[in-house]
């Protein structure tokens, strides 16, 4: 459900500090400090009944006793009385709370029961809580401080368009101390603790929703609402403000850890990255990646497209940079010659080819730089450029001359970001964040930040499908489904299936083999043998009626001597002798987001190779599309040496639909695997040739 009332927490008119202390090296003394410290202009309530006045400022001896509403409660008493002090505040109208005392859910059980008490109120009353044992949160804009981490102790953050959220304190101390260190400011810090009520989706979507705010940074362990993160994230993209997020977790261990750490459920890190990517979010592997992603997406545009223009001091780094491009999916286009000739003309000595090497002559020629890069971004074949400048941080008496031809060069092109690497000092890095110029200190980290401007350049929203879907009961009493019972109901949602019939005698199996036409295939069915093949259930190419009778007979026995099978009769199903491409589309319920939509190559290879793509459910038919195509093995189903492609036109409906129909059995579907689904020539569509359910738990009838 939608927050309305994250305002209050996060942009605060008042704020009580209930623990305050006139001792700025206490937890309840920081806050206060901060606030007066760095001017915040909205009232200050210090409650502590031990005094009568703090800082100049009256103190009240508890929360009840403050005359005027209380946007925001900072609560910096001991854990035993935290529970008691949080009612007062319910009880006060308090619009929102953060709690600093640890000793919940992160400890035992007894601090479990209590964290969740606190939810109930929280929820009961209409308050926003913050926490508990959380490192708090500050706006920088309106200098609210509601923390006590030191790390803002000695100077005031600088203010930017980034919004930061974490589910580790020391974590985002640690990011935060690195970002200052780079000239790198926000618009708000949030560390969500234990996330007994606000937690990191909540703060996505205030991020997402917030004028000030331009790019969201998030680490993230977990999640305990899978569908509430997942609409933050959309709305973010909505709103067009790129998420990059650290999530971590990705082994065992790792997934333990985070567990014991925040109490949120971890899930699948697979699922987490198909989350990611199907909601735009770039998702960084180490904390440089992440403060070198959030800060170019806070400081230049995204490229138009994939070709970039690379300027170096150095031929071999503009090797490695091609090289280190062309891997990460941008190209080198070659410089065009009217473009060469000018260059040669302003520098003979130059290679002209991309990447361009203006050689050492760039120390001597003041204008050299600019001329070149005037020259090739005028002619429109370039969305991007890196420019190598080896140690030009480190010579402050040329670095203006520099600094100046790339501020025109923006300026000039705006719509091109332009990456600048240098190796800085503290100077030098202030005089590029100064004059509002994006820098780097390596190439290969040029190179990461180009690539995650160009994926950002590639979202766009996913668009909304109507599916029509029966609204009725389609499981019955079922409680395992056979192949036949499987396919029954996919059949009554628009997916193709074999023509195929049950039989229950060797007669009726006769029939029905005439109708359908030879050759035929024969499966016995039984609730409680699934894996039909491993117990010889499945007779390919079966030819005529005397065939039928006998291999009806092999099959019937087979299940009848089978310990606690039931015979629930014989699957009598066309043989597909068209030229196809086994694939296998299937799903599984993950236990934060739910339906899990996938595609692979079909038969044994999906578990031999692991070439699957996947997404949360449910896709359109052009998302689909893209799973198909991320597939290592898609070139399959492409034309290639004089063959004919295959249906991925098809394909991808079937997947969508599938998709749609998932979700509308969400509670009752565990699993559900299509394999294989066989995918024709182009034009003659695919069909599901086997098919199998597995039920979350029996459907109960009234």
């Amino acid at each position: 459900m939608k927050r309305t009332n994250l305002r209050a927490l996060f942009d605060p008119e008042s704020i009580a500090i209930i623990g305050a202390s006139p001792d700025d090296q206490k937890i309840g003394g920081r806050p206060l400090s901060y606030l007066q410290k760095y001017r915040y202009e909205g009232k200050i309530y210090p409650i502590n009944p031990k005094y009568k006045e703090i800082n100049d400022l009256k103190c009240f001896p508890d929360i009840k006793s403050v005359p005027e509403e209380i946007d925001l409660a900072i609560i910096a008493v001991p854990k035993s009385i935290v529970l008691e002090t949080f009612k007062k505040c319910a009880d006060r109208k308090v619009r929102s709370v953060v709690i600093f005392s640890a000793g919940f859910a992160e400890v035992d059980e007894e601090g479990k029961r209590l964290q969740e008490e606190i939810s109930l109120i929280a929820e009961q009353n209409n308050v926003s809580v913050l926490g508990p044992n959380c490192l708090g949160m500050f706006n920088v804009k309106k200098s609210v401080y509601g923390t006590f981490s030191t790390i803002i102790e000695d100077e005031k953050p600088l203010l930017s368009n980034i919004g930061f959220v974490s589910q580790s304190g020391a974590f985002g101390s640690h990011v935060f101390t690195l970002a200052r260190q780079h000239k790198i400011g926000f618009s708000y810090f949030v560390a969500t603790g234990n996330e007994c009520d606000v937690d990191v989706a909540d703060c996505i979507q205030f991020l997402a929703e917030d004028p000030g705010t331009d790019v969201i940074a998030c680490y993230i362990e977990g999640t305990k609402d899978g569908d509430k993160l997942i609409e933050a994230l959309k709305l973010a993209r909505k709103n067009k403000k790129p998420v990059i997020a650290l999530k971590v977790g990705k082994t065992d261990v790792g997934m333990k850890a985070a567990l014991s750490h925040t109490g949120s459920l971890v899930g699948s890190d697979d699922v987490f990255d198909t989350v990611f990517k199907q909601n735009g979010v770039y998702r960084a592997e180490t904390i440089e990646e992440f403060l070198d992603v959030t800060y170019a997406a806070s400081k230049l545009p995204f490229p138009k497209g994939n070709r970039t223009a690379v300027f170096t001091v150095s031929g071999g780094v503009g090797i490695m940079l091609a090289d280190q491009l062309s891997a990460n999916g941008l190209t080198l286009p070659e410089t065009p010659e009217p473009v060469k000739e000018k260059l040669r003309d302003i520098l003979p000595i130059a290679a002209v080819q991309n990447p361009i090497d203006t050689t050492a002559q760039i120390s001597y020629m003041p204008t050299l730089l600019e001329d070149f890069m005037e020259s090739v971004l005028s002619s429109g074949e370039y969305d991007s450029a890196v420019v190598f400048l080896g140690f030009a941080g480190l010579k402050l008496d040329s670095l203006n001359d520099r600094i100046e031809t790339l501020v025109k060069m923006k300026d000039r092109f705006k719509d091109i970001p332009q990456i600048a690497v240098t190796i800085n000092s503290e100077t030098s890095r202030q005089i590029f964040s100064d004059a509002g110029l994006y820098v780097s200190d390596d190439p290969s980290r040029a190179v990461t930040v180009s690539k995650a401007l160009l994926y950002f350049a590639g979202q766009q929203e996913e668009e909304n499908e109507e599916v029509y879907l029966p609204n009725k009961d389609i499981f019955g009493l079922s409680t395992v489904l056979t192949e036949y019972g499987s396919k029954k109901i996919l059949k009554q949602y628009g997916i193709p299936i074999t023509e195929e019939k049950l039989a229950r005698t060797a007669e009726e199996a006769v029939q029905y083999a005439n109708e359908i036409g030879y050759p035929i295939v024969l499966k016995g069915m039984s609730p409680q043998i699934l894996h039909k093949t491993e117990k010889g259930l499945v007779i390919l190419n079966v030819k005529d009626n005397e065939e039928v009778r006998e291999k009806f007979g092999i099959l019937k026995t087979i299940i009848q001597q089978t310990n606690g099978a039931e015979f629930e009769g014989v699957l009598i199903q066309e043989m597909l002798k068209n030229d196809s491409v086994e694939m296998v589309v299937g799903s599984k319920k993950d236990p934060i987001f739910g339906q899990i939509v996938l595609v692979g190559l079909g038969g044994i290879y999906i578990e031999v190779l692991k070439d699957v793509s996947m997404r949360k459910a449910p896709v359109s038919v052009r998302e689909a599309e893209k799973m198909i195509h991320e597939l290592r093995a898609s070139p399959i189903l492409h034309s290639y040496r004089g063959k004919q492609p295959y249906d991925v036109e098809e394909l991808s409906k079937l997947i969508s639909q599938f998709s749609h129909f998932i979700v509308s059995q969400e509670e009752k579907l565990l699993e559900v695997d299509l394999n294989p689904v066989m995918v024709f020539t182009k034009g003659q569509g695919i069909k599901v040739a086997d098919g199998l359910m597995t039920l979350e738990k029996q459907v109960i009838h009234s």
